[in-house]
C-alpha cells in the first residue's frame, strides 16, 4: 500500500488535516492548541513538530522528527523510549512526569515547571539543559551536556563527585553546600545564594565566577578561573 504523504510549507498551522498511519510532513508543522489527542504510527516530520497546548499525552513509539519538539502546556505524559529529538526538546509546564531511557536531544532540553523528579543515567544533551525550579534531586553521573546546565531554585542537593561540563553552571538558589573536588566547567560558573562555604582546591572555570550571596572567602591558590570573579 502506497504512504500518504502530505507536504506543507514552513511554519504551516493545521487543526482540520486528518493523519493516516506512514503519514510524511515535508517541513514544520504547528497544531499548537488544537485539539490533536494522537497521532497515528510512523509519523514523520522533517521540520519542526508543535504540539504545544495540546491534549496529546502520548506519542507514537515510531514517531521521527527532523527538528525541534516543542510540548510545552501539552498533557504529555509519556516519551516513546530511545526517543532521538536532533533539535529542541521543549517540554516546559507540561504534564510529564519521567523520562525514558536512552533518550537523545541533540539541542536544548527544557523541563521548568515540570512533575520530572530523576533523569535516566545516560541522559544526552546536545545543548542547554534547563531543570530550574523541578524537584529533580540528583544529577546522573553519566549525565552528558554539551551546553549550560540550569538548576536554579531546583531540590538537587548534590552533585557526583567528578564533573566536567563544556558549557556554563547554574547554581544559584540551590540546596548544594558542597562542591566535586574535581570540577570542571568549561564556561562561567554562578554559586550566587547557595550556602557553599569553600571552593575545591582542582575547581577550573573557563569564564567567570559568581559567589556573592555565599559565605565563601576567596579562591583557592590551586583553583583556576579564566574570567572575572564576582564576589561580596
Amino acid at each position: 500500500t502506497k504512504k500518504k504523504e502530505v507536504r506543507l510549507i514552513r511554519g504551516t498551522s493545521t487543526s482540520n488535516t486528518s493523519f493516516g498511519a506512514g503519514t510524511r510532513i515535508d517541513g514544520d508543522l504547528n497544531l499548537s492548541r488544537t485539539r490533536t489527542r494522537k497521532l497515528p504510527k510512523k509519523f514523520r516530520v522533517s521540520g519542526n513538530l508543535d504540539l504545544s497546548g495540546t491534549p496529546i499525552s502520548r506519542l507514537p513509539k515510531d514517531i521521527q522528527i527532523g527538528g525541534d519538539l516543542d510540548l510545552s502546556l501539552s498533557d504529555i505524559e509519556q516519551l516513546p523510549a530511545n526517543l532521538h529529538i536532533p533539535g529542541n526538546l521543549i517540554l516546559v509546564g507540561s504534564l510529564i512526569t519521567r523520562l525514558p531511557k536512552g533518550l537523545r536531544v541533540g539541542g536544548n532540553l527544557d523541563l521548568r515547571a515540570t512533575a520530572v523528579e530523576v533523569l535516566p543515567e545516560s541522559l544526552v544533551v546536545g545543548g542547554d539543559l534547563d531543570l530550574s525550579g523541578t524537584t529533580i534531586q540528583e544529577i546522573p553521573k553519566k549525565l552528558s551536556v554539551g551546553g549550560d546546565l540550569y538548576l536554579v531554585s531546583s531540590l538537587v542537593a548534590k552533585l557526583p563527585s567528578r564533573m566536567i561540563l563544556k558549557g556554563g553552571l547554574d547554581l544559584s538558589a540551590t540546596l548544594i553546600r558542597r562542591l566535586p573536588e574535581q570540577l570542571v566547567v568549561g564556561s562561567w560558573l554562578n554559586l550566587s545564594g547557595t550556602t557553599v562555604r569553600k571552593l575545591p582546591k582542582k575547581l577550573v572555570v573557563g569564564s567567570w565566577l559568581e559567589i556573592r550571596g555565599t559565605e565563601i572567602q576567596g579562591l583557592p591558590k590551586t583553583a583556576r578561573v579564566a574570567g572575572e570573579f564576582f564576589a561580596a
